[in-house]
């Protein structure tokens, strides 16, 4: 929300200690469903990922969400739902961004993936060294920051209209939509604070 209303025209996401995400506890998994960008805030400004280390689960889930993605050539990236023997229906969206049969790849045999086979797939925009990820992703948000704003919050609009999302993502984003509704959040006891929808 704050990144949305906000002055800054570009977010870029990236990870701490060498990892973009371990994903989340399983043990103790986060209540607040909107986690990610356009899974239930939606914003028609552009997100750019900069993945360095293990990308995983819930890390994968936010991947696919991101509009941009600069990988480092060490980076591991893994869906591990179906060998946990969890889902929460978001891992389905795969398949609105890579080919079918890549997605269920990645999804049935929850196998690590390097960077080489997602960069062939169209999920990671580019490969670079571990030293440059952040760097890259940085110098790309102040080209697109550059550019005219209404134009690029124009052609995002655009595109997040003309790409489906999977049911898990619609569910998601249906919700936060009737969230926001007035009488919703009276009934809830206040307004949603902003570091409740922070990402993990």
């Amino acid at each position: 929300l704050r990144f949305d209303s906000g002055d800054d025209r570009v977010a870029v996401i990236t990870g701490a200690g060498g990892d973009f995400t371990a994903g989340i506890d399983v043990s103790n998994p986060p209540r607040n469903p909107y986690w990610a960008p356009n899974l239930g805030i939606s914003t028609d400004k552009p997100v750019i990922a900069a993945i360095e280390g293990w990308c995983i689960g819930a890390g994968m889930m936010l991947l696919q969400q991101v509009d941009l993605a600069i990988s480092s050539r060490d980076a591991k990236f893994r869906y591990p739902e179906a060998k946990l023997g969890l889902s929460r229906g978001l891992a389905a969206g795969i398949a609105t961004k890579v080919p079918y049969k890549v997605a269920m790849e990645i999804l049935l045999l929850g196998r690590v993936h390097g960077p080489e086979s997602f960069l062939r797939a169209g999920f990671i925009n580019e490969i670079v060294d571990s030293a440059d990820t952040l760097s890259i992703a940085q110098a790309w948000a102040a080209e697109i920051a550059a550019a005219d704003l209404d134009v690029v919050r124009y052609i995002k609009r655009g595109i997040l209209d003309l790409v489906p999302r999977g049911p898990g993502e619609e569910s998601a984003h249906t919700q936060w939509v009737a969230d926001q509704l007035p009488g919703n959040i009276r009934l809830s006891g206040g307004e949603i604070s902003v570091d409740t929808l922070r990402a993990v």
